[in-house]
Order: C-alpha cells, then sequence, then structure tokens
C-alpha cells in the first residue's frame, strides 16, 4: 500500500507538473497572439506610411519638374519683354511724320470713284489693313495724297454713308466713276 500510495504520489505530481506546465504553454501562446496582432497592425501602418511617403516623394518630384518649368517660362518672357523693348526703340528713332509730310494732301471738290479689283483699305497711309473690298466697290473721296486716297465716304445699296473711320486706299487701285 504505500508503494501504491507512492505510485498515486509521484503519478499527481508528475501530472501537476505536466498541468502547470500546458497551462505556461497556453498562456505564451496568448501572448504570442496578441503580439502577433500588434505586430500586424504596426506592419499594415509601415506599409500604409511608406506608400504615402513614396507618393510625396513622388509629388515633390512633379513639384520640382513644375517649378523648373514654371522658371523657364519667366525667363522667356523676361526675354521676350527685353526683345520686345529693343524692338520698340527702333520705331520710336523713325520719324514718321517727316515720313507722310513726304506725301502732301491735296484736297479737292469731293468725287465718286470705283475699285478696279480687289483691294485692301487701309486705316491711314502705310497704316494697318482693315478690310478688304470687293472689285467694283463704290465710294467718295476729297482727299489724296501722291499714292493713297482717302475714304470720306461710300455707297451701300445706292445710300451714301460718311466714313466714320480713317479710310484709305491705294491710288492705283481706284478710277474715277
Amino acid at each position: 500500500m504505500k508503494i501504491l500510495l507512492t505510485i498515486l504520489l509521484f503519478l499527481s505530481f508528475s501530472n501537476a507538473d505536466e498541468m502547470s506546465r500546458i497551462e505556461s504553454i497556453v498562456s505564451d501562446i496568448t501572448q504570442l497572439r496578441s503580439k502577433y496582432d500588434e505586430c500586424k497592425e504596426k506592419l499594415i501602418i509601415k506599409e500604409n506610411n511608406n506608400t504615402l511617403y513614396k507618393r510625396i516623394e513622388k509629388l515633390e518630384k512633379e513639384l520640382k519638374n513644375k517649378d523648373n518649368l514654371l522658371k523657364s517660362k519667366e525667363n522667356i518672357i523676361k526675354k521676350l519683354k527685353k526683345s520686345r523693348k529693343k524692338k520698340e526703340i527702333f520705331p520710336k528713332l523713325m520719324m514718321k511724320d517727316k515720313v507722310y509730310q513726304e506725301e502732301e494732301l491735296v484736297r479737292f471738290k469731293a468725287t465718286s470713284y470705283r475699285l478696279k479689283y480687289d483691294s485692301i483699305i487701309y486705316h491711314g497711309i502705310n497704316g494697318k489693313m482693315i478690310t478688304e473690298w470687293v472689285k467694283s466697290t463704290s465710294f467718295t473721296s476729297s482727299v489724296k495724297t501722291k499714292n493713297w486716297i482717302k475714304v470720306t465716304g461710300y455707297f451701300v445699296n445706292k445710300k451714301w454713308i460718311p466714313s466714320k473711320k480713317d479710310m484709305w486706299i491705294k491710288i492705283s487701285q481706284v478710277e474715277k466713276k
């Protein structure tokens, strides 16, 4: 009986030790699971941060490229402004009034004229183009120079309308009516 009791005690002690060992393993597994979940969350956050950092780097590169493009366009604009200033100086040096004075204005009694062929109408002597009139368009004039004739009025549906703008035609393109 002593032997049996010793065996039972031995078995109970050996089982008790085994039980505490299993409980210890279960608690370690529980701790490992919670730490695994924490690490998994941290990894997801880190991956998201890496993605965000990569996107931020990409946007910064795009911003630098656009800044460089803007600077180059600003430089081009500065150069254009400088070249325009240089170009604007040259016409200021020309004495336009003297050019016009070479063509002396001659006033005469208003007369009707007709275009020999399609012609360009100018804002002034050697001025900018305003419009184009077709062949046989009729108009009146009372001012001319050696090479130009001024439109003082024109006809629309056989009705005379005074010219409100300064309009000139090359005299070689007209004939008296």
